[in-house]
């Protein structure tokens, strides 16, 4: 038999991160997988419901089909989605950072109770908002990860609608990757269509697209088919008008060339809003404080800079934007070296030496990367959040921001890290560090700050729950 998951999850705690799309992304996936005529059971979940109760719903499901022998199950899922800690979470509608397993359906959990029914093919479409933090050390980190995943199946297909530095976007009526997905059909020109012909259509439909890149993972031979299109799945599709328009319903209802400039530039800053909205900030982090027990242990010292001193392996944000495509006022620094004193500037992560800018006469020297810059001038590159400890036996911490901005957009990037203790009078910045970041609308002032604040709160729930992880586990030590 085959059978079919589907989570719509549209409404969180949170009104200010719902995405309306997803409940009629999910409906209209639901309603497509009925007419095939395909699936023999059908999880639908589309309603704001306790993590809790979604789990059991899913549990019971996969328990109910425990004897039954799978040939095909398909899941679909549309809402927050998080990679995080090499881990990709689907964020329910209860989600609570501080509760990150608990109110969040971990990949790898679904891979377990979907492995408990050994189905001959896993079919897994993922539209995803990316909403969590995003490592900066490798921008594909999410493709590789689910390519890990496929070795837990005989034969998959991952659809997955964008990569961990980007964001899945969707209308109030429709995500972009679901309609995509739902155009492959309703376009395709035969009675059947391959899973591999819905992956050829988005793919050529996101051809270019820099924003949103969706990706695929495939373990199978290309033969195996999504269904059969007969005349019912035809007339629902072409229900699906209203919500789904079609270039020519665009051109038809377009605004005139100089309203829809207008209407695109309202997102555009210029230089002087850009440079206040960078003083701004500066005002508001100055108002940052520390709350709960962390106040009392210790001692918040904010810090503005002037250059990019207090940060470590800035030439990985230098790749970041030698590799992707962007519209940062910032770019690669580079600089001359005798070939035989060279040394690896990434550390640990090693990516080899970068590139090579000319050929020179004395084949002693080459050109490696050598960091970052802007290029504009601004009145501080670098915010620096330091928690000294004011005990012997907890170690000082440190936040470490730098932004990047653009007409559009302004982006943080930023670490966390310890202080090591070399003796009493002296400590050290711990350099084994991972970049992070994420990006706002520059001329969203309130969204920025907010932003910004919420890098700050994480930092803060990162050292509260580092102290009672090591004094829970000392004082059981000591029991």
């Amino acid at each position: 038999m085959n059978i079919g998951i589907i989570l719509g999850i549209s409404e969180y705690k949170n009104a200010a991160n719902n995405l309306p799309g997803c409940h009629k992304d999910a409906k209209a996936i639901h309603d497509i997988m009925v007419k095939t005529g395909k699936y023999d059971d059908i999880l639908y979940i589309n309603e704001k419901l306790e993590s809790a109760i979604i789990k059991e719903r899913l549990t019971e499901f996969i328990a109910d089909h425990k004897k039954d022998d799978i040939s095909e199950l398909l899941l679909y899922y549309t809402g927050h989605g998080e990679f995080f800690n090499d881990e990709f979470y689907f964020q329910l509608s209860d989600y609570d950072e501080h509760k990150r397993k608990q109110t969040s359906l971990q990949n790898e959990e679904v891979d377990n109770l979907i492995k408990a029914l050994s189905p001959d093919l896993v079919v897994k479409i993922i539209d995803a908002c990316q909403s969590g933090k995003s490592y900066i050390k490798e921008a594909n980190g999410i493709s590789k990860y689910f390519k890990k995943t496929q070795e837990r199946f005989n034969r998959c297909y991952f659809l997955n609608s964008s990569l961990n530095d980007q964001s899945s976007y969707q209308s109030d009526i429709i995500s972009d990757f679901t309609k995509s997905f739902i155009l492959s059909i309703k376009n395709h020109n035969s009675t059947e269509i391959r899973y591999k012909d819905i992956i050829d259509f988005i793919s050529d439909e996101f051809e270019g697209n820099t924003s949103q890149t969706p990706f695929f993972v495939i373990q199978a031979d290309y033969t195996e088919k999504f269904c059969s299109i007969d005349k019912p799945l035809k007339e629902y599709l072409e229900t699906l008008k209203f919500n789904i328009k079609t270039k020519e319903a665009d051109k038809s209802e377009a605004t005139s060339l100089l309203d829809q400039i207008k209407k695109k530039a309202e997102g555009y800053s210029g230089k002087e809003e850009a440079l206040q909205l960078i003083t701004t900030l500066k005002e508001k982090v100055d108002k940052f404080s520390l709350e709960g027990d962390i106040e009392s242990i210790f001692e918040l010292d904010i810090s503005f800079h002037e250059g990019y001193d207090p940060i470590v392996k800035e030439n990985i944000i230098g790749k970041w934007l030698k590799d992707n495509d962007h519209e940062y006022f910032a770019q690669s620094k580079h600089k001359r070296v005798r070939k035989d004193r060279y040394t690896n500037p990434y550390g640990s992560l090693s990516f080899g030496r970068v590139q090579i800018l000319g050929q020179e006469n004395n084949d002693e020297y080459e050109w490696i990367m050598d960091g970052f810059d802007l290029d504009v001038e601004v009145p501080y590159k670098t915010i620096v959040f330091n928690l000294n400890s004011q005990f012997p036996n907890v170690d000082s911490f440190t936040c470490r921001v730098i932004y990047l901005i653009s007409k559009r957009e302004i982006a943080f990037f930023y670490f966390t890290t310890n202080f090591e203790e070399k003796n009493w009078d002296k400590k050290t910045l711990n350099t084994n560090i991972e970049w992070f970041h994420s990006a706002y609308p520059i001329t969203k002032t309130d969204e920025v700050v907010s932003g910004l604040k919420k890098i700050f709160d994480m930092f803060q729930n990162k050292i509260n729950n580092i102290l009672n992880e090591t004094f829970n586990e000392k004082k059981k030590g000591e029991e």
